[in-house]
């Protein structure tokens, strides 16, 4: 593994990259570890850097003669849209876009200065890195919830097995425990749903099929040679599986909780064996992946009849394409594509920074507790409603009130606003499709509103039925910020771009009204659009435009 660009000499190169990228992407790395280290959906994170090393290290001979002419122009674009993204991220209060930016960043440098060839063998270690990074909020939950649900399904059917009476709702199941008066609603959160599982999971099989893959030569010419290659599809496999394993043992321990409750009451989901199954979970679920792999490798020997099982190369999940010969007239002859390369980063690290650093503009608005009490008809019934420490931990809002209005003729509504002074930190709105769902709501019969206010304002909102036992519900909410109000919530993030570019502001809001549908949906859909009408001509006083 000897190189002479390993020499000391040729050390400054490297560094000076890596420090100039550390430059640009410290806070976003920042906030990554503290992901890694706080979320337990990706606390696998946390190996996959020393993962991704150890794979470079045995492939580091393989990775030299993968160099190729480098390739100024596409490597040098994508290090630029690695730039745009970065920014829009920042001002978007978007880190999912900040870190894929990184990755690209480091896809850029790579063919900027070894070609394209050698990306082929760097698929395992993109794909970790990859898989390390926390998707979306709005995607983890559409992925969540569903996962939630199956696990509630089949939790229910496994107490059922043991004759325990339970009642589903949604991702909550009621138990009466034997003897007791009182009953006991077990959440089917997110820790319970797989999701955790299911992200540490995905990673382990693709390590695993890394580790455990035959060695294979390379002799294959065409592009799509890789499709022919068992170990491909068995990483495909292995990596599908861990979402029904993630369910199965899930469910599982739910189902264990539910008997449980049922014959020693709440002590069951507060005790240390509850928690210690949560471990227990990962080990049964690592244990599934490995049988799993077992079989897989066992179809493999029989039928292809590999004659090495030594460790595998990266090589063997290459894109196999006829490749130039290697001479050393391809390497950089100045110092120009350093030079060049850390200019950019330099520049547009500055250029970042300073629009990361320079602060928003500070608009004077009224505290949201100081919204009316009388709303046209609507009149404020009773106080304040406030949530617990933890939910307000999770919402992480500048400002909020939630309260009750009522009619003359009793029609009664929930009113709620969450105010975000800034959304650069992170902290942005939860929308009501992630957060009614996981209290046990199930949401329907989703359709676009019109609200129209007296001082003439107009805007499109979302409506939706909401159910959750006997409970059943009209529900609207938007966005609103900075003199905007729009259903979507993509479009509003787009907006905050732009306004954070333009005008140094990300602050805004969501806004909810929900109502009983009574005797008549209609009947609730017009109460419901009136009292967000009432509240919209108010909003701009605690809203700022």
């Amino acid at each position: 593994m000897n190189s002479p660009a390993l020499h000391p000499k040729n050390l400054w190169k490297p560094f000076l990259i890596a420090a100039a990228l550390a430059f640009i992407y410290a806070t976003a790395l920042a906030k990554l570890g503290r992901d890694w280290w706080t979320d337990e959906n990706y606390s696998h994170g946390l190996l996959v850097p020393f993962v991704i090393g150890y794979i470079v290290y045995l492939e580091f001979d393989e990775l030299k003669k993968a160099v190729s002419k480098p390739s100024l122009l596409l490597g040098g674009a994508l290090i630029l849209f690695a730039l745009v993204m970065l920014l829009g991220g920042t001002l978007g209060a978007e880190l999912f876009t900040q870190r894929i930016s990184l990755v690209v960043m480091l896809l850029g440098i790579i063919v900027y200065f070894f070609g394209v060839q050698i990306v082929k063998s760097l698929v395992v270690p993109f794909a970790l890195l990859l898989f390390s990074i926390p998707i979306p909020q709005i995607i983890f939950n559409k992925i969540a919830f569903p996962l939630q649900i199956y696990a509630s399904q089949m939790a229910v059917w496994g107490i059922r097995l043991f004759e325990v009476p339970s009642v589903r709702k949604g991702n909550v199941i009621e138990i009466l425990p034997n003897g007791a008066t009182q009953i006991i609603a077990l959440e089917v959160v997110e820790a319970c749903s797989g999701i955790r599982s299911l992200m540490t999971l995905v990673t382990l099989a693709l390590v695993l099929t890394y580790f455990s893959a035959a060695k294979q030569p390379n002799g294959g010419s065409k592009t799509f040679d890789f499709l022919k290659n068992f170990d491909f599809w068995r990483a495909i496999i292995l990596m599908l599986s861990a979402i029904p394993i993630a369910i199965f043992t899930n469910a599982a321990r739910v189902t264990a909780t539910g008997v449980l409750t049922y014959y020693y009451g709440k002590r069951a989901t507060e005790s240390t064996l509850h928690e210690a199954s949560g471990w227990l979970v990962y080990v049964a679920a690592l244990g599934l992946l490995l049988l799993l792999n077992f079989g897989l490798k066992k179809v493999q020997s029989s039928k292809f009849k590999v004659q090495s099982q030594t460790k595998s190369q990266i090589s063997n999940f290459k894109f196999q394409i006829d490749q130039e010969p290697k001479t050393k007239d391809q390497r950089p002859k100045t110092k120009n594509q350093i030079y060049a390369l850390l200019a950019a980063l330099l520049i547009g690290g500055i250029f970042i920074n300073w629009f990361n650093q320079r602060g928003e503009t500070a608009i004077a608005r009224k505290p949201l507790s100081e919204m009316p009490a009388q709303l046209g008809d609507w009149r404020q019934k009773g106080g304040e409603i406030r949530f617990d420490a933890a939910t307000e931990s999770v919402l992480r809002t500048s400002d909020y009130t939630m309260r009750e209005y009522v009619t003359p003729n009793n029609r009664l509504a929930n009113f709620y606003i969450g105010y975000y002074a800034s959304q650069r930190t992170g902290a942005t709105y939860h929308s009501p499709q992630n957060c009614l769902p996981g209290a046990g709501w199930v949401m329907k019969e989703p359709e676009y509103v019109e609200i129209k206010t007296a001082s003439g304002k107009v805007f499109t909102a979302n409506k939706f039925i909401i159910e959750n036992g006997v409970y059943n519900e009209v529900l609207i909410y938007w966005y609103q910020g900075r003199g905007r109000a729009t259903a979507s919530e993509y479009a509003d993030k787009l907006n905050t771009v732009q306004d954070s570019v333009l005008r140094r502001r990300s602050d805004g809001a969501m806004v909810r009204v929900m109502t009983s549908v009574g005797n008549s949906e209609a009947d609730a859909t017009r109460a419901a659009i009136d009292l967000a009408a009432q509240a919209a001509d108010q909003l701009a006083e605690f809203v700022p435009e």
